[in-house]
């Protein structure tokens, strides 16, 4: 298979009825999705972007909060074959002037409360708005759609993805991600760690950064692991989730940077908890320090 698009289309198809996703806003349980729905909405939302003339090989930025459409769109990206762009929703006018002039995209995906802000920063720019506090089951924009989509054929070497660069030696660089570097991280990650089907990953990582969205939700998804989503890190809640072994949202997985641990043991001083159902932990991005 030579595209994230073909692996996850494998997926979908195998595990169907399976639950695919569990997103979390705050500590409250907001929306399921399985295998098949993520498959089918995913088209759905790659005909309102073929709609609105996006084509293979098209920018699009992605600068909306971590939530369930952002999945949604960003599968729906990868299967028409344009080039997802995530940007940090909580970027700086200045920050976003810069990267949007550089990225050229031909569609940004905003949050409602970002469109004077991006008119200010390029009145021409297209763009798309979707507000993300409203729970995924409640979007009416995408019940039109057409569930069936006409896939784009993609070469490894086609990019699929663009992420910046922090630019700490200078302006952020775009690293332009192919499909063969897609799919080959993906499946070295699933080998290494053995991610399977019977696994679930507690996921409170950034989607704009390739750690949350590549290493983290490429890998479970194609491996047919169940996805909890938090919107936000919050360490009490993520502890309330990870301490959990008789759900169906009990986790196998965390995925973490070392702030990440840093804020958990903190909590974690005032409490002893059990954590035996637990298979994996993971550190990356930075150095993870030995205290």
């Amino acid at each position: 298979m030579v595209s994230i698009a073909e692996l996850l289309e494998s997926c979908f198809m195998k595990y169907k009825q399976k639950t695919a996703l569990s997103f979390l806003r705050g500590d409250k349980l907001e929306t399921r999705m399985s295998f098949q729905d993520l498959d089918l909405n995913s088209n759905k939302m790659a005909n309102l972007f073929l709609k609105q003339g996006i084509k293979k090989s098209d920018n699009v930025v992605l600068l909306i909060d971590k939530s369930m459409i952002f999945i949604v769109a960003y599968i729906a990206l990868q299967k028409i074959g344009a080039v997802c762009v995530p940007l940090n929703p909580g970027f700086k006018k200045s920050e976003l002037t810069y990267l949007l002039n550089d990225a050229a995209p031909s569609l940004t995906i905003i949050n409602p409360d970002q469109a004077g802000m991006i008119k200010q920063i390029d009145s021409s720019l297209t763009c798309m708005e979707i507000d993300t506090k409203i729970p995924f089951q409640e979007m009416a924009f995408l019940k039109p759609c057409s569930d069936v989509v006409e896939k784009a054929t993609l070469a490894p070497d086609d990019p699929g993805l663009i992420i910046y660069t922090s630019g700490t030696t200078g302006d952020p660089k775009g690293a332009v991600l192919t499909q063969r570097n897609l799919v080959n991280d993906a499946k070295n990650i699933i080998n290494i760690w053995e991610i399977s089907d019977s696994d679930t990953l507690c996921h409170a990582l950034p989607l704009f950064h390739v750690h949350g969205l590549c290493f983290a939700l490429h890998t479970a998804v194609i491996s047919g692991t169940h996805v909890v989503l938090f919107d936000r890190f919050a360490p009490e809640i993520v502890l309330d989730i990870l301490k959990e072994n008789k759900t169906d949202l009990a986790c196998s997985i965390f995925m973490g940077v070392p702030a990440m641990y840093s804020k958990l043991i903190d909590v974690l001083k005032n409490q002893t908890l059990c954590f035996d159902h637990m298979r994996l932990w993971t550190s990356g991005s930075a150095p993870l320090p030995v205290k």
